[in-house]
């Protein structure tokens, strides 16, 4: 950020917060923010009680952030991505509108237990994270039923609840942005190839129930695991159904979209008219692959992601994984709340604001039972890349 930005972030208004910060990163980040203050409430004295963690800011509300440091593989990878997000984003908003509280959880549901009773004893006026489910659902527990809101970053749904809500990426939303757009285009008939578990059924139910709803069918689901005969078997389960379908689903990334299609090329199956559909996955797919062209997968808008992983960079030095995002969008968010009125902004009225805020990756808003609503995008794979053929929603309208 550059320093003029930085000197007037100390002073900005509540009112102009979003409109500084995305003049300064060329970025619209959170907004939507009721207008009306909160109900009158004191504001609540500076932190007496000592705070056990790393601290970043020096704001007089206070927020902890639960995340696995300590743990082995990506998730301690992840973990710093989340908070070198929650530094960037606090600079951004300001050092001194929020005090934030970094507490390791090590990945486990003591770990994430212990530190979300240590957050509430020294005043936390909210929770970010805990980045795993089963986490998420210890913390809960331990917090309580009267909690603070949290804003975890689990994308399992079904750790989500009164107070718990989740800024994450469902897999079910992207499904049914793909499904039906693919069905506003003219689909009707899908096969679908699906990993084996949670992911793949929810995605097989998803699709069932979007083209259901537009007249369609899922004509025939292969279910393989990550193994040659398990493969093969699931193809020659749907082969006799490709050529009656308009599309072949396939909600999976990595190689395995280019290793499904040259499968099934090698099968004497013919895929001319035949649209591969995909979700956000598919980022990591091989989009140079001929097989893949002229494929349709939903995900977040790409454009906006991009400048925050560009800032990130910059700062850091090494490109972050899309959850550091989410970090980012919640300090963004928690900021904008403690500036509007300190600890007695953070209620459920106010983070459940129907119009929603837009963040590093889209327009994004909680819902009462802790889920979420995002808006994705559209693309297609064309000359090895992602071209937008159906933007993102810029904003929420109605109720959800």
């Amino acid at each position: 950020m550059h320093l003029a930005c930085a000197r007037r972030a100390g002073t900005i208004t509540v009112a102009a917060l979003a409109a500084f910060l995305s003049a300064c990163s060329t970025q619209q980040v959170p907004s939507g923010l009721p207008s009306r203050q909160p109900a009158a409430t004191a504001r609540p004295a500076a932190n007496t009680v000592p705070a056990q963690g790393e601290i970043i800011g020096s704001g007089e509300t206070r927020v902890a952030l639960l995340v696995p440091l300590s743990a082995e593989g990506n998730g301690g990878t992840v973990a710093g991505e989340i908070r070198n997000a929650a530094r960037l984003a606090l600079e951004d908003a300001g050092l001194d509108t929020l005090q934030i509280v970094v507490k390791d959880t090590g990945g486990t549901e003591p770990g994430a237990s212990a530190a979300a009773a240590s957050a509430v004893s020294e005043g936390a006026a909210m929770i970010l994270g805990p980045l795993f489910a089963a986490n998420v659902r210890a913390a809960s527990v331990a917090l309580g039923p009267a909690h603070p809101p949290t804003l975890a970053f689990s994308s399992d749904r079904s750790a989500a609840g009164p107070g718990t809500y989740l800024n994450s990426f469902l897999p079910g939303d992207l499904v049914r942005r793909i499904i039906a757009y693919a069905a506003s285009q003219g689909v009707r008939r899908v096969v679908a190839l699906v990993p084996n578990g949670p992911a793949g059924q929810l995605a097989e139910a998803e699709a069932r129930r979007v083209l259901q709803a537009s007249g369609g069918e899922v004509v025939a689901v292969g279910r393989y695991g990550y193994d040659n005969a398990s493969m093969m078997a699931a193809l020659q389960e749907v082969a006799l159904s490709i050529s009656d379908a308009d599309a072949i689903f396939i909600p999976d990334g990595g190689n395995t979209p280019s290793v499904i299609a040259a499968a099934l090329k090698g099968m004497g199956i013919d895929l001319s008219g035949k649209r591969l559909l995909g979700n956000g996955q598919w980022t990591s797919a091989n989009l140079s692959d001929p097989a893949l062209q002229g494929g349709w997968f939903a995900d977040v808008d790409h454009a906006r992601l991009n400048i925050f992983k560009g800032r990130y960079q910059q700062r850091f030095g090494a490109e972050p994984s899309v959850t550091a995002s989410l970090a980012y969008d919640s300090v963004i968010l928690a900021s904008a709340l403690a500036r509007q009125g300190g600890a007695a902004a953070f209620t459920p009225a106010y983070l459940q604001t129907v119009s929603g805020f837009a963040g590093t990756t889209g327009t994004f808003r909680f819902l009462p039972d802790g889920t979420n609503e995002r808006g994705y995008a559209v693309y297609e794979v064309t000359d090895g890349a992602a071209r937008l053929i159906s933007p993102a929603p810029a904003s929420f309208t109605g109720g959800s």
